[in-house]
């Protein structure tokens, strides 16, 4: 059951349950140097009012943060940032998650200070001031090249807002790791986060721009300059036209301009596809006949074949040429936030039921349509309810805006959100099962798979999510596969 949040005689359902919903002016992304004043004005009175009054989810609000120490000796020493946040990577570049209960605690939207942040090298400087002229190029393989400004941008272009989440290709690279180092360093389960995104659909943009009839990708290249040039990735062109497709150029992020390390002061977001082609601190969007050549869209983000080993793929150009081997779209995926990791139920004082639950998402815009839960390894399985907050959205009256943008989404049939998944489980048979394991299944019905599909990048990891059940002196102590990092902990290390 949702929580219940009511505001005069208008309810609003909620699932699961969040903080109360308010929107918060949070200034806690400021790259200016006087970070520690918030000089943005406050919401006024009717249009706050307008806001708790909607019938979707509105995000958490994010709290004042801060340069932490870990910062000031890095490049990024003039970035606020939440000190909860798992670093994957060291110090820099800044790689980081949210504690998994937490950033599920938050519910559908995730705030600021707890989405999920991919850095490949320092976060490029771009003080409030400066936002506004920040300039990006649409050119390549089109009749029409030109160079617009943030603020042309926003005044000159139709706006829309709309939930997206961003995920990781690494989400839940750790359990690879555990079962052989890959490349890539060790995300746990909380490698995703949703957020509402405003901005011009790429479209728009394209269609000004007249592509040519040669053209079939999109390349897009952002302002970090890393030690092979500067981070760039493609996408084909006709989903870049297909507005069901969702993929915008966002200068909002909840409502705020984007944090420095979001891609302040604009970026790409690509629903359903792997974070990385989202690029951030946008310069270039460039019309090609063939996909992009930058470093980093051959030589990252690739699913290769099981047989290649890291020692072996460094000198195989050709395999990571081939586009056969390159990730887009998300795989079907799932975890269980509840029971968190190392969570024990007194037996004594349980309650009847326990409701286990967690996550699931898909990609490519295709809808969960089955969450299963099993006790006895996959002999087995039991459906769990699924709640689709992305659907409020759907029902927002004619008219709706929301941050500047219209939530004009009745139409549209794809589905670009996170869902959560629950069930209530008599205390009895968890104490009687040895693990609690779960997979999910998208309209496509393409299902999770039992075992691991190990490369060398570790990316889509997507097997069965797995929880151990220890008895433990009167006690159900339960175990998560793997915990974030160089974090200890997990029954995948125990028994490796």
């Amino acid at each position: 059951m949702g929580v219940k949040v009511e505001l005069a005689a208008h309810t609003v359902d909620t699932f699961p349950p969040s903080p109360p919903r308010t929107v918060g002016n949070s200034h806690a992304g400021t790259d200016d140097e006087q970070e520690e004043e918030d000089n943005t004005p406050p919401t006024p009175p009717e249009e706050r009012l307008d806001q708790l009054l909607k019938s979707y989810t509105l995000p958490p609000q994010s709290t004042p943060t801060q340069v932490l120490a870990e910062d000031l000796k890095t490049p990024d020493h003039r970035v606020n940032r939440d000190p909860r946040l798992i670093r994957l990577t060291g110090v820099h570049p800044f790689n980081v998650e949210p504690p998994l209960t937490e950033l599920y605690d938050e519910g559908f939207l995730t705030s600021e200070n707890l989405h999920y942040v991919r850095n490949h090298g320092s976060v490029p400087h771009c003080t409030d001031d400066e936002s506004l002229d920040w300039t990006f190029a649409v050119d390549g393989l089109v009749e029409k090249p030109f160079t617009i400004t943030v603020r042309d941008l926003i005044e000159t272009c139709d706006q829309f807002t709309y939930p997206v989440t961003l995920v990781c290709a690494g989400n839940r690279r750790k359990e690879q790791n555990v079962v052989r180092k890959s490349k890539g360093f060790s995300w746990g389960a909380a490698g995703l986060s949703t957020a509402l995104w405003t901005g011009v659909p790429i479209g728009a943009l394209l269609r000004m721009a007249k592509p040519k009839s040669a053209a079939k990708y999109v390349c897009f290249e952002g302002a970090d300059k890393l030690p092979n040039g500067y981070y760039g990735t493609s996408v084909k062109l006709n989903w870049c036209l297909d507005e069901n497709r969702g993929i915008m150029v966002a200068h909002k992020m909840n409502g705020q301009p984007l944090h420095p390390d979001h891609g302040k002061p604009v970026r790409i977001i690509i629903p359903g596809q792997i974070g990385g082609r989202s690029v951030k601190w946008l310069k270039k969007i460039t019309v090609t006949a063939e996909p992009s050549d930058n470093w980093y869209h051959i030589y990252d983000n690739r699913v290769l074949p099981t047989t290649v080993s890291p020692d072996a793929s460094v000198n195989l150009p050709d395999v990571w040429k081939d586009e056969r081997y390159a990730i887009y779209d998300l795989n079907v995926n799932s975890a269980i936030c509840y029971p968190r990791h190392d969570e024990r139920l007194l037996l004594a004082t349980a309650p009847e039921t326990y409701k286990v639950r967690g996550y699931a998402y898909g990609g490519g815009g295709k809808r969960i349509t089955r969450v299963e839960v099993t006790l006895n390894k996959g002999k087995s399985w039991l459906l769990a309810d699924i709640h689709y907050p992305e659907d409020d959205y759907r029902r927002a009256p004619d008219g709706d805006t929301l941050y500047g943008g219209s939530t004009d989404m009745w139409w549209r049939e794809t589905s670009f959100c996170w869902c959560f998944w629950e069930m209530s489980i008599p205390v009895a048979d968890l104490g009687a099962a040895d693990d609690i394991m779960i997979r999910a299944m998208d309209e496509g019905m393409m299902v999770q798979p039992r075992d691991m599909y190990w490369s060398v990048l570790g990316m889509m990891n997507n097997p069965w999510f797995r929880v151990v059940v220890h008895k433990d002196q009167g006690s159900l102590r339960f175990e998560h596969p793997t915990q974030p990092a160089l974090m200890p902990g997990g029954w995948m290390e125990r028994v490796k």
